[in-house]
């Protein structure tokens, strides 16, 4: 027997003052463009908040696979080159030139393993619709080393 499960997500949205007022549940955020763009700069933009999104849950996905200590040593950075001609109405071209997610582990045990559960993360991940969709896509895998985790960067990559 199969079952199903399905949750319908709601988030609202209004203009506020500055910026758009987003509602979801009980949570409150505000949403906001950059002065150059007619904003006020008064919270993330909502590309900003979609990159968040997909780091969010692919750090979720990566628990889901079985992978929790993974998961709780890592660190996900996920940037885009926003094609904003795309978005104005100018360009054909995707909406984003690239997407790059840069992965940062505590020790090669981790990146070992998260390396090999990498496709079931896409398979599972919302959100994987607007990375395939970009021009190009870089998943990438670091590790950081113990004690300058924070000042020195990525110890070793692995690709």
């Amino acid at each position: 027997m199969t079952t199903t499960r399905r949750e319908q997500l709601v988030v609202q949205a209004q203009h506020a003052h500055q910026g758009i007022a987003v509602s979801v549940r009980d949570h409150n955020v505000t949403i906001d463009e950059a002065e150059k763009y007619g904003g006020h700069d008064a919270g993330a933009n909502p590309v900003e908040h979609l990159l968040a999104g997909i780091a969010a849950a692919s750090l979720v996905v990566l628990r889901l696979v079985g992978e929790a200590d993974v998961a709780e040593s890592a660190r996900l950075t996920v940037s885009g080159t926003l094609n904003v001609d795309r978005v104005m109405g100018g360009d054909d071209a995707p909406v984003f030139e690239d997407v790059r997610l840069h992965w940062e582990v505590g020790s090669l045990d981790h990146a070992e393993r998260l390396r090999l559960v990498l496709p079931a993360i896409a398979d599972r991940r919302p959100g994987q619709a607007l990375i395939d969709a970009a021009g190009e896509c870089v998943e990438e895998i670091s590790i950081r080393r113990r004690a300058e985790a924070q000042l020195s960067g990525p110890d070793r990559m692995l690709e």
